[in-house]
């Protein structure tokens, strides 16, 4: 057991504050528990708008850091990194030779029971990597003030993302606290591994490979952090033994991943399980070494617990001497006295006064293998669990003494010195998934779509509310009811003469296509997530809050989805950037909204011109063009007129032929000219439908408009088609031609 010089991390032997915890406690007392809630609920809000797609909302942050001095940590790294080194050799051995199950040192039964143990991966020659690159350990603290390990992470290190952002969160809204103390940095030990990462990568990108239905919150932390790419199994395909990555610029190599993925069914080709868990033909690669994969999948194993109890005895005897830090026995803290750190409790919703209250802690550490080098970082998490169950997550603090005499650890766990190797430059933008391409483009589409079906909602609503028997009034329920079935928003079998509110109000309770089109988007922004900057996602998720969680059909839902939708694209117009991925969002909304305006138009302007009254004051409202036709023709509304405003006009936003415009700037914008050429070819037909009609030529606007419509839906599917298809998941790709894919 490391340690033994105190009582508790807190208290000192003589009953005093240890130095460590000093400028804490000196802050608490000067802020005041109240202030600390309340700096404590600035610290979640900061957390959720700082991460890419939002730490879980049940995870809580506090902000009183668990503090150490550097020389204690130093100690504790020395041990730490003498421990991930004998878990290293123990899982070459387990892989390789197995001598240690053989002489009955470690038990085999367990190991080939277990399915964390990858047999395709076994005896190896050897791979590009080490088999346990990074490593993490759950510490307590005892009475006494050593340390004891309560579990290994030889499998992932979960949290490394939180770890390396917390502190930026923390200093946010405890700048009392930085003032007073100067703290270890994290710094060289995260550039030395980005150097690392980028000449492992070889000029690709540094992929962050996770599960498809994963918490994706640390991973997206941890790859904005390093500068890497968050990957999901269909984003990749093996081709000759190589892994590569379907991108905005074709099929790209990739020659590192960073697994956040389970180890169970990462390669379905030799595994089995569900394909769209893993990428078929990953292990060949690995075997190959034509990827380096951190951590090699198959290194949980030693987080066995009957691996756990024979650490010790198997250490003291191939060293003949024991681990430095002991294991605690049993998988939890039970009813050990473990370290007590204060923590700050909210204010309740009753307004009590808050209050500063103890809980036992847990301390994680992370080390790293960098260029064959241990690394410890000067920080990690604090893990505050409570006497209800819940937990607190915790910076830790590594605090410069100022003592340069202090003892340090020996090279081989400070590793390099300097940095070794420049960074590859790369194309960001032309490394982006095109599974993320697909979700923004969708995004767009499903943005747009709530918008129309929320403005044509509103409009026909009413109309069956407060029916009356006048002919054109009639044939606007007509023509809406037709409308809302071509949205899909209603079935067409209620759709005739009997059609009334409570028909219609039943029929959009059951459908609820509000509801499906709100989750389909919260779902696609979380999935887009690291695409937003912070104040773009708060703003968004704003407006998005704001519409009723009890959704109704009533004026102020469509109002809150309409308003939504503007916010949405106001954001998008003034904050994305106008190339990478966010082009494929603009494509999505000039598609989507050409096409239900061309699907409407197909409705309402079926007929002769001459009888269009009812069907084009419709139109007009549905395109709110009230105003902007006033402005452009005053007098009673013309066919010719109204026809040209809502299909040909260059300068009208809402117009058919602006949206096919823009759709065709877009397209050229990701070099997809030909895709380019075919909606300016729309955007000519529109004109010249436009004019005919103004010169009232004799013209069949419906055909056009359903050409129009086609066509649309035609480049669309081209788009799929050369974008995002995916490749099919059940089978290895050996086509090598694959990488002749069109560049953007």
């Amino acid at each position: 057991m490391l340690g033994g010089d105190a009582i508790g991390g807190l208290i000192d032997a003589k009953g005093q504050i240890r130095a460590p915890w000093r400028p804490v406690i000196n802050a608490m007392r000067a802020i005041g528990p109240d202030e600390f809630a309340a700096r404590a609920a600035a610290l979640d809000r900061r957390a959720q708008y700082e991460s890419p797609s939002g730490i879980a909302r049940s995870l809580r942050l506090d902000p009183i850091p668990i503090p150490l001095m550097d020389f204690e940590f130093a100690t504790l790294a020395e041990a730490i990194v003498e421990r991930a080194e004998f878990l290293a050799d123990v899982l070459d051995d387990v892989y390789g030779a197995q001598s240690l199950i053989a002489d009955g040192s470690l038990p085999g039964d367990p190991l080939f029971e277990t399915p964390q143990f990858i047999r395709q991966l076994a005896r190896q020659p050897g791979f590009t990597a080490p088999r346990l690159a990074s490593y993490a350990v759950d510490l307590i603290r005892y009475p006494d003030g050593g340390f004891r390990v309560l579990r290994d992470h030889t499998d992932r290190a979960p949290g490394l993302g939180l770890a390396l952002a917390i502190r930026r969160f923390v200093a946010d809204v405890m700048p009392e606290l930085f003032g007073a103390v100067t703290l270890a940095s994290q710094r060289p030990v995260i550039e030395t591994l980005q150097d690392m990462l980028h000449v492992m990568a070889a000029g690709g990108p540094i992929g962050l490979i996770a599960e498809a239905d994963a918490d994706m919150a640390d991973t997206r932390l941890l790859a904005r952090q390093l500068g890497g790419t968050v990957l999901r199994p269909d984003d990749l395909s093996c081709s000759g033994g190589a892994v590569r990555l379907r991108t905005l610029a074709g099929s790209t190599p990739v020659h590192l991943l960073l697994r956040q993925a389970s180890s169970l069914s990462i390669d379905p080709l030799e595994q089995g399980g569900p394909p769209s868990h893993g990428v078929p033909g990953l292990f060949r690669a690995l075997r190959n070494n034509a990827l380096t994969m951190l951590n090699i999948p198959g290194s949980g194993v030693l987080q066995l617990p009957e691996f756990k109890s024979c650490f010790s005895n198997l250490f003291y005897r191939l060293r003949g001497r024991p681990l430095q830090l002991g294991d605690h026995e049993g998988a939890s803290l039970g009813t050990i006295d473990a370290d007590q750190a204060p923590i700050a409790i909210r204010l309740t919703q009753d307004g009590a006064a808050a209050r500063f209250e103890f809980a036992a802690i847990t301390v994680r550490l992370y080390a790293l293998r960098i260029d064959g080098f241990w690394l410890v970082l000067p920080g990690g998490l604090g893990h505050a669990t409570r006497t209800d169950g819940s937990v607190l997550i915790k910076d830790l603090w590594v605090i410069d003494s100022g003592d340069r005499d202090a003892e340090e650890p020996d090279r081989a766990s400070r590793g390099p010195a300097h940095r070794n190797a420049p960074r590859t430059t790369r194309k960001a933008a032309m490394d982006l998934p095109s599974r993320l391409a697909d979700d923004l483009l969708w995004l767009g589409r499903m943005v747009e779509r709530l918008d129309g079906a929320a403005r044509l909602l509103a409009i026909a609503l009413p109309r069956f509310v407060d029916a009356s028997n006048l002919p054109h009034e009639a044939a606007q329920r007509e023509s809406l009811a037709a409308c809302l079935v071509s949205a899909k928003l209603i079935p067409d079998e209620i759709i005739g003469p009997f059609l009334s509110a409570r028909r219609l109000h039943e029929s959009l309770g059951r459908t609820k296509p509000l509801t499906r089109l709100l989750t389909d988007i919260r779902r696609l922004l979380d999935q887009c997530g690291e695409r937003f900057s912070i104040s773009m996602r708060r703003i968004i998720e704003g407006a998005l809050d704001q519409i009723p969680l009890a959704l109704s059909d009533d004026c102020r839902t469509f109002t809150a989805c309409m308003q939504f939708v503007a916010t949405f694209n106001g954001v998008i117009a003034e904050d994305a950037s106008r190339s990478g991925g966010f082009v494929f969002l603009e494509i999505g909304r000039r598609l989507e909204r050409a096409e239900a305006l061309a699907e409407t138009l197909t409705v309402l302007l079926a007929g002769s011109l001459a009888r269009l009254d009812p069907s084009l004051a419709l139109a007009i409202e549905l395109a709110d063009a009230q105003l902007t036709y006033e402005f452009v023709n005053a007098g009673p509304l013309l066919p010719e007129t109204a026809i040209g405003l809502l299909i040909g006009a260059a300068d009208y936003p809402r117009s058919l032929a602006f949206q096919t415009e823009a759709l065709g700037l877009a397209l050229r914008r990701i070099g997809a000219f030909e895709r380019a050429v075919a909606a300016d070819r729309i955007t000519v037909d529109l004109r010249r439908l436009s004019g005919a009609v103004a010169a009232r030529d004799a013209v069949d606007l419906t055909e056009t408009l359903k050409q129009c419509i086609s066509s649309l839906d035609m480049l669309a599917d081209d788009l799929a088609t050369e974008y995002f298809a995916p490749i099919p998941p059940s089978r290895q790709v050996e086509d090598v031609q694959q990488a002749t894919l069109p560049k953007i």
